[in-house]
C-alpha cells in the first residue's frame, strides 16, 4: 500500500482519500465448468492491485497506472470507451455504469498499482473494475451492497468494455480468504468456503504455484478460439440433450461416440465435462486432506487440457512431465490464475528442494527464469485506507 501512496502523491500532489486492495484469483480446478454450468474451485491468489482515489475540483477524470508507467484521461461529460485508452476503459466503466444510474461526480484522481496489472486482459479488468466499485462505494458513501458491487463491476466488463468476466471470480475477490477456497456450483451460482490445507502449515504436503514466465497474453488467442469452440460444441450437445442439467449428460456416450458430433466437439465436451465432474470430486478431497488421491486428481486433469482440450504449451508440459519424473511429487495442472503457463504441484515438502532445483534446467531451455511460491491465498478485497472502513 505504501507504494501507491507514494504514487498518489507523486502524480498528484495529494494524498488519496480511499484505496481499496483486490487480489486476484486461482481456479485450481473446472476452469472451463462454466460452459456445462458444472463445479469448480476458486481461491484468491498472491498477486493483488490497489486502487487509490482523491477528489478534484473540476469534471476532469486522470488515471495513472503506476505499474507501467502510463496515464489516461477523460472528461466526465463525454464517457466513451475508446480502445487506445487499453486498461483505463476498466475503470471508466465503472464511472459510466454509476453515471447511467444516477451517481453525480466531480472530478477525480485515480491511480492503480499492483503485480496483477501484469496478468491477463480478463483478470485485469475484472480486478480494476471491482477495485474502482470498492474505492468510489467508500470515497462517495454510495452503501452499495457486495450483490450491487458485483452486479457494476460485471457490467463495467461485459458491457462497456466487451470483455469476459465470471461472477465465481468477483465473488471469490469478495469471499475468498488464507488457506481456504470456494467450491462454486455454476449450475445454480452458489458456492461454499472448503479449507485448502496443502500450505506452508502442512508438516507433510505443499502445493507451489510456478510460474513459467512467458508472456501472460502469449495464450490469449489460443484460449479465446478454444473457448469459441467449447461453446460450439456444448450448443451442439445442449440440443441433443432432452431434459436436466448439461452438466449432467452422460460422458460414456461421449466416449462412446454414441451422439452425433464431431470429433473436436466430441473431445471438448468430454474433457470439460470430466474436468467438472473431477472438481466436485476434488471438493471432498480437499476437505478430508487427502493428498494422494487429490494429487492423482489433478494428474487426470493435466492428461484432459493436454490430449484433449490441447491448451498447454510446451513449457508447461515440460514442468508437469519433470515433475511426474519426481518421487515424493503427487500431481501437477495447468491453473487459471490471470498468468499464462502457470501450473500448481503438489508434492512432499521432502522433495520441494529437488524439484526446485530441476527449474535451473528449465531457464537454461527455455530462456526464463521461473517462479515459483507456496499457495496460501490471500484476502479478499477491502477499502485498506481509511482503514477503519
Amino acid at each position: 500500500m505504501d507504494n501507491v501512496i507514494k504514487q498518489h502523491n507523486k502524480e498528484y500532489g495529494e494524498t488519496p482519500l480511499v484505496i481499496a486492495q483486490v487480489p486476484g484469483t486461482c481456479t485450481l480446478l473446472g476452469s472451463y465448468a462454466d460452459a456445462c454450468k458444472g463445479w469448480s474451485l476458486v481461491g484468491t491468489d498472491a498477486s493483488t492491485l490497489f486502487v487509490s482515489v482523491s477528489l478534484r475540483d473540476d469534471q476532469l477524470v486522470r488515471l495513472t497506472n503506476a505499474t507501467l508507467n502510463d496515464r489516461k484521461r477523460f472528461s466526465l461529460g463525454t464517457i466513451k470507451y475508446r480502445k487506445e485508452d487499453r486498461w483505463g476503459n476498466y475503470l471508466k466503466g465503472v464511472i459510466a455504469v454509476l453515471a447511467n444510474e444516477g451517481v453525480s461526480f466531480t472530478g477525480l484522481n485515480i491511480t492503480v498499482e499492483g503485480s496483477l496489472l501484469y496478468s491477463d486482459n480478463q483478470m485485469v479488468s475484472t480486478a480494476c473494475s471491482l477495485g474502482t466499485v470498492i474505492a468510489l462505494n467508500a470515497l462517495l458513501g454510495l452503501n452499495l451492497g457486495l450483490t450491487s458491487m458485483i452486479r457494476i463491476a460485471y457490467q463495467a466488463c461485459t458491457a462497456f468494455n466487451n470483455e469476459a468476466c465470471k461472477v465465481s471470480d468477483l465473488l471469490t475477490m469478495l469471499n475468498g480468504k488464507p488457506s481456504k477456497v470456494l467450491f462454486f456450483d455454476l449450475q445454480h451460482v452458489t458456492y461454499k468456503e472448503i479449507p485448502f490445507p496443502f500450505t506452508e502449515e502442512n508438516d507433510e504436503y505443499v502445493a507451489i504455484v510456478v510460474d513459467s514466465k512467458i508472456s501472460p497474453n502469449a495464450m490469449r488467442e489460443e484460449i479465446n478460439s478454444k473457448r469459441r469452440a467449447i461453446e460450439r460444441a456444448f450448443g451442439k450437445l445442449k440440443e441433443l440433450k432432452s431434459g436436466g442439467f448439461l452438466r449432467d449428460f452422460p460422458e460414456n456416450e461421449l466416449s462412446a461416440r454414441i451422439v452425433p458430433l464431431d470429433e473436436e466437439a466430441r473431445h471438448i465436451c468430454e474433457y470439460v465435462l470430466m474436468e467438472s465432474h473431477l472438481a466436485n470430486d476434488a471438493a471432498s478431497l480437499l476437505t478430508s486432506k487427502d493428498a494422494p488421491l487429490y494429487g492423482k486428481l489433478m494428474n487426470r486433469v493435466q492428461a484432459g487440457l493436454r490430449d484433449l482440450l490441447e491448451v498447454t504449451c510446451p513449457e508447461v508440459d515440460w514442468l508437469t512431465k519433470r515433475a511426474s519424473e519426481l518421487n515424493g511429487c503427487l500431481g501437477s495442472v495447468q491453473i487459471s490464475n490471470g498468468f499464462s503457463g502457470n501450473i500448481m504441484v503438489l508434492l512432499s515438502k521432502q522433495a520441494l528442494p529437488s524439484y526446485i532445483s530441476r527449474l535451473e534446467d528449465y531457464e537454461h531451455i527455455f530462456g526464463f527464469h521461473p517462479r515459483w511460491y507456496i499457495y496460501g491465498g490471500h484476502e479478499a478485497a477491502k477499502v485498506v485506507l481509511p482503514e477503519h472502513r
